[in-house]
């Protein structure tokens, strides 16, 4: 998982603020419940926005939000590694106003990138064949 540092710094970067007081709030269970503390404050519930809300404002609800997605990315790559033996060093996505509307996972090698890529009313197939016709040469 991301330190309380890269989150403060994801924060900082896109809003001028570390929110580092929620940053620690959101990963305190971490103190107890070592690497099971997402099982706290690791998901949505109007109760934790609305406390959110009241404690750090409007905009950190939005912080924490972000929080949790990137720890959550960061955990699920790491699944992938050891279910597929491998992993993805960028995952974007790409947003039609307030829907997710493409997304792609790509894996960098030396010499080539591999992009798996959804797109919002394409038809999603996964085969060999789309791998390699995804695949950007350097």
């Amino acid at each position: 998982m991301p330190d309380l540092k890269t989150h403060c710094e994801i924060s900082m970067s896109r809003t001028g603020q570390t929110f580092e007081p929620l940053h620690k709030w959101i990963d305190e269970a971490t103190k107890f419940l070592k690497y099971n503390h997402r099982l706290e404050r690791h998901f949505f519930t109007q109760e934790y926005a609305e406390y959110i809300e009241k404690e750090w404002g409007k905009k950190a609800v939005v912080e924490w939000l972000f929080h949790i997605a990137v720890d959550n990315l960061e955990t699920a790559n790491k699944f992938a590694i050891d279910t597929y033996n491998t992993g993805f060093e960028k995952i974007i996505f790409y947003f039609n106003g307030e829907d997710l509307n493409e997304c792609e996972f790509i894996k960098v090698r030396p010499t080539y990138e591999k992009r798996f890529t959804y797109k919002k009313g394409r038809e999603s197939k996964f085969n060999e064949e789309s791998m390699t016709a995804h695949s950007v040469r350097r």
